[in-house]
């Protein structure tokens, strides 16, 4: 009646593959013939991945179904990188295979996952039962099945980066793990409150290589701007000077910061004149909000800075460093006295934030979540998805733009309407 297989080993696996792979490859074969990209992937982490599976995780030993719990996280591979259209190294389907917020894609493995979850459905069983059940060798610890398969995704991360082949691969993989780093892979790719979580195909298929550390050339080559050498990483990308792309970048963040200062009624300026005096070239204020708290306005300076720079590779939090050594000591001094604080909000190419920006982002969440008569929750979820799509485009944007891909790139924007 519910759905569990008894008997022996050899049916029990002959109904999982009945019921679990019956048609997988079908249905996930037609989600790499969609046209978007990232609407395709977001349906195979919500609706194909290990969620299909985990009725069986809950309720059957692992070791019965071994075989067809190994064809499936093949068949998600797989379907992975026709959607994706790359391959992925097994070093990086397994970073893939961590939940986002460890930097991965949320596309668990049920070999790494499934004793984890028969372990806390046997333990929430027996608690609700209250009986004395004898202990049994496939039943580990007594954690819930999400604290479970975190600690699960920690260890590997773990391995991941002792086993990483450089400092940029150390650091990147330590800097995804940052508080909301990940929002841009979760983000519903939605109209609803405008295109701020809708990517282009190459847009979300560079973000994602670079998330993987995967490639993004299959060769050096001089940038088209300033003819320095690309790595095949794109790096260069993230800090060359040429061109507006830079300005673009931090423009785009800073005019929905705008934007979610207005959800909350909160009157905020543009590129607020006058803060600090009548002297040139000192406009703090990208974002000024006149009356913020004791009487008090808030001129919020947005930057971006890249982790893998030369300066940064060895920083342990390189937006932290860049907001103080960049900005509050470049600033503070001048706001003393003045009727305005200054807050420095920083991001990193890889998502992170630093603790300053963050506090005040949270509490111009508040303030537009009430205006906006939706939970703190919702509103948050669809803040920071907007924020990280948002800087994941510009920053994919940044390497295509020097790349040589734009032929290629503008063919996929037929359906897309963005001021880049």
């Amino acid at each position: 009646m519910l759905g569990v297989p008894l008997g022996s080993d050899s049916k029990t696996a002959a109904y999982v593959e009945k019921k679990l792979l019956n048609r997988l490859s079908t249905m996930v074969n037609r989600l790499a013939e969609f046209n978007d990209m990232q609407s395709a992937f977001f349906l195979l982490r919500v609706s194909f991945s290990i969620v299909r599976a985990t009725h069986f995780m809950r309720t059957t030993p692992i070791s019965k179904w071994t075989q067809q719990a190994e064809k499936f996280d093949k068949e998600i591979w797989d379907a992975a990188q026709g959607i994706l259209g790359f391959t992925v190294s097994e070093q990086s389907w397994k970073q893939a295979c961590l939940t986002p917020r460890l930097g991965g894609l949320g596309l668990r493995r049920i070999v790494d996952h499934a004793d984890i979850a028969f372990s806390a459905s046997w333990w929430e069983a027996k608690n609700t039962c209250g009986e004395n059940w004898s202990s049994r060798d496939d039943v580990k610890s007594n954690l819930s099945q999400m604290r479970g398969s975190y600690k699960k995704d920690e260890e590997i991360l773990k391995v991941l980066i002792e086993q990483a082949r450089n400092q940029r691969d150390r650091q990147r993989l330590r800097r995804l793990q940052c508080e909301h780093s990940g929002a841009w892979v979760t983000a519903v790719p939605s109209t609803h409150d405008g295109n701020d979580t809708v990517m282009r195909p190459r847009n979300f298929q560079v973000a994602v290589q670079m998330r993987l550390g995967l490639p993004v050339l299959d060769e050096e080559k001089s940038c088209s701007l300033c003819k320095q050498i690309i790595d095949v990483f794109g790096d260069h990308a993230a800090c060359c000077a040429m061109s507006s792309d830079r300005i673009h970048r931090h423009n785009r963040l800073r005019n929905l910061l705008e934007r979610i200062c207005h959800e909350g009624m909160l009157s905020p300026v543009l590129e607020k004149k006058g803060i600090l005096g009548d002297v040139d070239g000192r406009r703090p204020g990208d974002v000024t909000i006149p009356v913020w708290r004791a009487n008090k306005g808030l001129a919020i300076d947005v930057a971006i800075t890249t982790p893998f720079g030369s300066h940064n590779l060895t920083c342990t939090e390189p937006c932290e460093s860049y907001a103080e050594s960049k900005k509050h000591a470049y600033y503070d001094k001048s706001f003393k006295g003045t009727a305005f604080d200054f807050a420095a909000m920083v991001f990193e190419t890889t998502g992170a934030v630093n603790k300053e920006g963050l506090e005040v982002l949270r509490q111009l969440f508040r303030f537009a979540a009430k205006h906006q008569s939706l939970q703190l929750s919702v509103y948050c979820g669809r803040a920071w998805a907007r924020l990280s799509c948002n800087l994941q485009n510009s920053v994919s944007q940044c390497f295509l733009n020097r790349s040589g891909s734009m032929a290629a790139f503008e063919k996929d924007t037929d359906n897309y309407d963005f001021d880049f």
